[in-house]
């Protein structure tokens, strides 16, 4: 790390700024001007839209559930969004993208139903990156045809990190002021806490939790 973070910014690189800075940058190799919908705005997929915008896709389209989220989704580079739970998301993807869909559909929802969304705003011969997950064992179905026209769907579970190289990466972009690390951090916590920090994130509170030692 270079000597000028402080540690309590250092540390958050580790897990999801590293997933989904990577899954853009590295992994999808997102194209300058390109399209980009990222599918559930936690950590992860709040570090794909920063990644996007690094990238320098065009229109990167956040979509999740609340006001409050998807607000979020904008300071982290989002410059359209869309709550998923609406009937007309994909449509109004679509809408977004001249009718085609999507070039890059990332999901970081882990969710059935944001599984199905992914292939199905992916315009044809587009990049799907699988960045959740649900239980292994359990089953998730797809319309046959969301799968057809060269779609390209892969799995990433560390946006392709070689840590030597990305974390020092990452770490300067943030001293230069291109990514956000403070405002990911939304609550502090003592070691004695940690249980609700991890109540937190089972709940879906917050973005995360720093635990700090005294």
């Amino acid at each position: 790390m270079p000597k000028d973070i402080a540690f309590d910014r250092a540390c958050i690189i580790g897990c999801g700024v590293m997933t989904g800075i990577g899954a853009a940058v590295r992994k999808a190799k997102v194209t300058p001007g390109a399209s980009v919908f990222v599918i559930g705005c936690g950590a992860v997929g709040l570090n794909v839209l920063q990644g996007a915008r690094l990238a320098g896709a065009g229109r990167i389209i956040a979509g999740d559930v609340g006001a409050a989220r998807l607000e979020r989704a904008r300071q982290f580079g989002a410059t359209d969004t869309i709550d998923v739970t609406h009937d007309g998301a994909l449509h109004e993807v679509r809408a977004l993208t001249d009718g085609r869909g999507a070039d890059y559909v990332f999901e970081a929802a882990g969710h059935e139903s944001a599984f199905r969304l992914s292939v199905e705003a992916v315009r044809p011969a587009g990049q799907v990156v699988w960045l959740g997950k649900v239980n292994v064992d359990k089953p998730v179905t797809f319309r046959w045809g969301a799968l057809m026209g060269e779609k390209q769907i892969v799995r990433s579970s560390y946006g392709e990190a070689l840590p030597k190289r990305d974390f020092p990466w990452i770490a300067q972009l943030y001293l230069e002021g291109k990514i956000k690390l403070d405002e990911m951090i939304t609550r502090r916590i003592q070691l004695d806490e940690i249980n609700d920090g991890f109540a937190d994130l089972a709940n879906g509170i917050g973005t995360r939790s720093v635990i700090e030692m005294h």
